[in-house]
């Protein structure tokens, strides 16, 4: 049976042709991490059903509509053309999943509890290490698919050219991703893990580039996905370094805030 020319021609059920151009899809998808990490601590503890407050519904709820920034990232990126890259990807979309559900729950745990309870110090540890790490590890993961697996190029083999705007755009976005995720492992106490997986995330997603500066032939080209992720790695970094400089540690900004 033959195959009508038109469909044919399609894309791939994984490579749909959106029509948002790349560096405004990462801007989205950033725009839309920076709603679901900072709504939950800008909101009211205001109670709303059986003593959850606004703050920690809106914290439960909006899980999905990350996961959602993250499926529609890896469409973009063409990151599902594959078994194993579906795999791996949902996978640690459910690793995800998993560590905000722990931290959540057992986050609710020592909120109505005492110190002196038997089990507040096990519903402590799920919430401020368990919890976090399994969420900051899947955040390590899919940033490792982007910057090895990501495409940005068309059809030609050639990466996007960006507008004053959309450079302009971006540059922002890698800074406030970058800054968003070093408050997170703060937040989170998992700066032995973010750290060196940070630093190895940017050299990784850089390297192509930097080796190619020495060379006199054309640029070297780099997804466009991967220069966004490990850029913003390379920002927590530096984020990192000089937030412990001037802390003399990595103490939780809730902890400063109420010290403060």
């Amino acid at each position: 049976m033959s195959i009508p020319s038109d469909r044919a021609a399609r894309p791939g059920d994984w490579e749909i042709a959106w029509r948002r151009p790349p560096a405004r899809g990462i801007i989205f998808f950033v725009v839309g991490y920076a709603l679901v990490d900072l709504l939950p601590v800008i909101l009211p503890a205001t109670p709303v059903f059986n003593g959850l407050a606004l703050k920690d519904l809106a914290d439960a709820l909006l899980i999905f509509f990350l996961i959602v920034l993250y499926v529609e990232l890896g469409l973009r990126a063409k990151i599902f053309r594959s078994l194993r890259l579906r795999a791996a990807y949902i996978f640690a979309l459910l690793l995800m999943v998993q560590g905000h559900a722990v931290h959540f729950a057992a986050n609710a745990i020592t909120g109505v509890s005492e110190r002196s309870d038997a089990g507040w110090r096990l519903a402590d540890f799920l919430d401020e290490h368990w919890g976090h790490i399994e969420l900051h590890i899947a955040f390590i993961i899919l940033a490792a698919i982007f910057i090895g697996c990501s495409r940005s190029a068309d059809a030609a083999g050639n990466e996007p050219v960006l507008s004053r705007t959309e450079k302009a755009g971006l540059a922002l976005v890698i800074l406030t991703y970058g800054i968003l995720l070093a408050g997170d492992a703060v937040e989170g106490q998992t700066v032995p893990l973010m750290l060196p997986c940070a630093i190895v995330l940017c050299a990784w997603g850089l390297w192509p580039y930097v080796r190619g500066l020495g060379n006199s032939g054309a640029p070297v080209q780099i997804s466009l996905y991967r220069r966004f992720f490990a850029t913003s790695f390379g920002i927590t970094v530096i984020a990192l370094v000089i937030y412990g400089l001037i802390t003399g540690g990595f103490p939780e900004l809730s902890t400063l805030a109420a010290a403060g």
